[in-house]
């Protein structure tokens, strides 16, 4: 093998492996207190080695049901911002001084990573008309989230963000299974917690945000580069010197090489028409002279 490629980026996939099948497990937890709550006769499993009786069953469901909103809530911006700083760490997806820039003075403020990316990127493909919508669903998660988690705390959502949510009430409909965004608006604003489909619908929101986000930011990367730099991270977390890398046989060398890109994402085959392509031999000679 001399070619390797690029599908999906390593912060991408540590994101999805973290946030992809959050609606699955919400659901699941949903059905879970819906059969208590219809079932006069659960007990606690023996394996669980502690005791529940609630005094008030429907009101233990009740307030269960809104932690584990709440929760579900929080866990996605959590990912999101996981997303921004991964992006921002070495080997850096970035490519974009500007947007670095940016990143470095957000610190550790999620809502001021996301006015960073916004800022800085232009959408590419068929997403690029929703963005605004999927960006401004990024907002109001993060304001939501910090009223549900933060005691006393009364984030209001940019204007920017709440006009674009207004104007695309139809879109955001066909988008997200027949959300009303304006109800959602007046429950964040009265400071209510998300229902079920509210939080589903961000989930999905926050996840078509960071598929346009790293789409546009592997599109100008250049790819060389960062490859070479994957395997200088590499070689550095480990204490590996170079030597002991490009001392080996050829065949050898290539494939500690490839071992290790294919630890960052890079795949043996293309998926996508945008996968983007290395040659090892290239790249090999390109790290060995940094």
């Amino acid at each position: 093998m001399t070619e390797l490629y690029l599908n999906i980026s390593r912060p991408r996939r540590k994101f999805k492996d973290s946030l992809g099948h959050a609606n699955h497990f919400l659901i699941t937890a949903l059905i879970g207190l819906d059969y208590i709550d219809n079932n006069e006769n659960v007990e606690c499993p023996l394996s669980f080695s502690t005791s529940w009786n609630p005094r008030d069953k429907k009101a233990s469901i009740y307030r269960t049901r809104l932690y584990i909103l709440n929760s579900s809530l929080a866990w996605a911006v959590d990912c999101l911002d996981s997303y921004f700083s991964v992006c921002n760490q070495d080997p850096k997806l970035i490519d974009n001084i500007d947007l670095i820039k940016d990143l470095d003075k957000a610190g550790r403020s999620v809502n001021e990573k996301l006015i960073s990316f916004s800022r800085h990127i232009t959408p590419i493909g068929e997403m690029d008309n929703d963005f605004d919508i999927y960006k401004s669903i990024v907002g109001l998660a993060i304001q939501w989230r910090n009223n549900t988690i933060h005691s006393g705390v009364d984030n209001k959502l940019e204007q920017e963000h709440k006009d674009i949510l207004l104007a695309s009430t139809n879109r955001i409909n066909e988008l997200f299974c027949n959300l009303d965004i304006k109800q959602t608006l007046i429950s964040f604003e009265e400071h209510k917690s998300p229902t079920f489909k509210e939080v589903t619908s961000i989930i999905r929101g926050i996840q078509r945000f960071v598929e346009v986000v790293d789409s546009y930011l592997t599109s100008k990367i250049d790819i060389d580069k960062y490859a070479s730099n994957v395997i200088s991270c590499h070689c550095r977390q480990y204490n590996i010197p170079n030597k002991a890398i490009t001392s080996l046989p050829i065949d050898k060398r290539n494939s500690k090489i490839i071992n290790i890109l294919k630890n960052y994402s890079f795949s043996e085959t293309a998926t996508t028409n945008s996968s983007l392509k290395i040659e090892i031999d290239h790249i090999v000679n390109l790290w060995a002279k940094q």
